[in-house]
């Protein structure tokens, strides 16, 4: 009778554990994860793919690696008309700036679209981007 008892009880302690764990799936990103699906995957799609020659694709950007990331807290910030200021022979979509995101929210996007679609470009701190954004080439320009 007392096997039994600690029997059902570990059973259930067994149970509870696999319900908590499914029920609490682990994304360190969610916050970015949602930013991005509420004000980049118009766009962007939802899966990252874009559209053809004229959104591009968020997979294995080259804006989106370690060393090149911070450029893109400044396109989130200013948008980016065609062509592209800073690569004026390359035709683009214009891309609208999000200027009421602060800066953890511009953080949290690019966590996640840093470290999701092929991309490693490790964290991105909200500190930091105080003064990058500051930084941003052309941001007079950038404006719309």
């Amino acid at each position: 009778m007392k096997c039994r008892a600690i029997f059902l009880l570990l059973s259930g302690i067994f149970a509870l554990l696999i319900s908590i764990n499914t029920a609490c799936e682990f994304n360190p990103h969610r916050q970015g994860q949602w930013l991005y699906e509420s004000h980049c995957a118009n766009c962007h799609m939802e899966d990252g793919t874009g559209l053809a020659n004229i959104i591009p694709s968020l997979h294995q950007s080259p804006l989106l690696r370690n060393e090149t990331i911070h450029q893109t807290a400044c396109l989130i910030r200013y948008g980016i008309r065609t062509p592209d200021p800073l690569n004026p022979e390359e035709e683009i979509y214009p891309m609208p700036p999000i200027p009421d995101l602060s800066k953890t929210e511009i953080s949290n996007i690019l966590n996640y679209i840093g470290n999701h679609f092929d991309n490693r470009a490790g964290y991105i701190n909200p500190v930091e981007l105080n003064s990058i954004l500051s930084q941003c080439p052309n941001a007079t320009e950038r404006k719309w």
